[in-house]
């Protein structure tokens, strides 16, 4: 009993400073801007070598194309950076997914023709050969059964 009250005492210290070290992580990683957008942005990264690499960089609208190594960084291009993508209209998007479901296949429970023509051969599902497909688990079956002898 004394063995096992050690065991938890021990579990539970360990987790305690667990959850404080990764509290403390959580914080430091934030940084000093709560809450603030970043002035620069990493947009993009490209390794060229084993100690260099390309970085596309935005800030204030501007786009640069820098080259990195472990002595320097030099500015390789600089252009405006492209407008934002336009929104998508709600409204547009609805109407746009009501006409596809119109248009669309027919349900798979109800007509056998539509089943057919998405599983052309069995056995060749979308789920064939994870551990969702029945056949998988049928073959395991047949597997045991044989190696059992039964």
């Amino acid at each position: 009993m004394d063995a096992f009250l050690l065991v938890l005492r021990v579990g539970l210290s360990l987790s305690v400073v667990l959850v404080l070290l990764w509290m403390a992580q959580k914080r430091l990683s934030k940084g000093g801007n709560q809450g603030e957008k970043s002035v620069v942005e990493i947009v993009g990264r490209r390794n060229v070598g084993p100690k260099a690499s390309v970085v596309v960089v935005e800030s204030g609208g501007q786009r640069f194309l820098l080259g990195v190594t472990d002595q320097s960084i030099n500015l390789l291009h600089s252009s405006d950076a492209p407008p934002p993508p336009p929104e998508v209209d709600e409204a547009v998007d609805r109407a746009f997914h009501e006409v596809l479901k119109a248009a669309g296949e027919p349900s798979m429970r109800r007509d056998p023709a539509a089943r057919r023509l998405r599983n052309t051969t069995p056995g060749t599902g979308p789920m064939h050969g994870t551990i969702f497909a029945r056949s998988t688990w049928v073959q395991a079956g047949a597997a045991v059964r044989k190696g059992l002898n039964l």
